[in-house]
C-alpha cells in the first residue's frame, strides 16, 4: 500500500499574517520569510505526523489487491473520485460507483463492497493493480478548525521562540490536539 500525491494543495491552513497576530509582535517584518517557511515545515509534520491533509489535495491509494474493505488512512475526506483496477488481462477497468459504499466519516475513511458485487481478480504480477483516487483536506483556509489552526499556531511559536534543537519536549499540546481531531 502506497499514496502517490495527484494534485497538491494550493493554499496553507494558516497565513502569515494571522501567525505574526499570533507571536503577538514578537516578529518584525524582516522575519516574514523565516515564519512562512514555519508555516510550511509546522504544516508538513503535523499532516505527516497525524494522517492530516490540511488543504484539499487529490491522491492515489495503490494498493496489489482488492482487500475485503478499502481503508483510507487520510482525514478528512471529502470525496472518492474512482476505483480502478489493472484486470488479468493486463487492461484497467474502472469499478462502477454502484459496486460499493463509502464511509468517509470514520477514520478511516472506508470503501465497502456491495453484497451482490465481488471485487475483481487483479493481474498477479502487477503491483500496485488497483487505484483508488481521493480527494481530502478542508477546501480553504476559513473552514480548517480553529482547534488545528491553534495547534498550528502552538508548533510555529515553539519553533519561533525556540531556533535551537529542543527534542522531545516540543509540541505536546500541539499534538494532543492535532491527535484527536481525525476521530470527530
Amino acid at each position: 500500500m502506497s499514496l502517490q500525491l495527484i494534485t497538491a494543495r494550493t493554499e496553507w491552513p494558516v497565513e502569515l499574517p494571522e501567525v505574526k497576530k499570533h507571536l503577538e509582535g514578537s516578529a518584525i517584518t524582516a522575519d516574514d520569510a523565516y515564519i512562512q517557511e514555519l508555516i510550511y515545515v509546522a504544516t508538513d509534520e503535523a499532516e505527516r505526523n497525524h494522517d492530516l491533509t490540511l488543504n484539499e489535495a487529490t491522491y492515489d491509494l495503490l494498493l496489489d489487491d482488492f482487500p475485503d474493505v478499502i481503508e483510507i488512512w487520510k482525514w478528512p475526506i471529502s470525496s472518492i473520485t474512482s476505483v480502478k483496477y489493472t484486470d488479468t488481462a493486463g487492461d484497467t477497468q474502472t469499478v462502477g460507483s454502484s459496486n460499493y459504499s463509502t464511509d468517509l466519516y470514520s477514520y478511516p475513511a472506508r470503501i465497502i463492497r456491495a453484497d451482490s458485487y465481488t471485487w475483481p481478480d487483479v493481474k498477479d504480477s502487477e503491483a500496485n493493480a488497483v487505484q483508488v483516487r481521493f480527494v481530502t483536506g478542508f477546501t480553504s483556509p476559513a473552514v480548517v478548525p480553529g482547534d488545528i489552526k491553534q495547534a498550528l499556531y502552538l508548533k510555529i511559536a515553539e519553533y519561533f521562540d525556540k531556533r535551537e534543537d529542543f527534542g522531545q519536549r516540543f509540541g505536546r499540546r500541539s499534538d494532543r490536539i492535532l491527535r484527536t481531531c481525525k476521530y470527530r
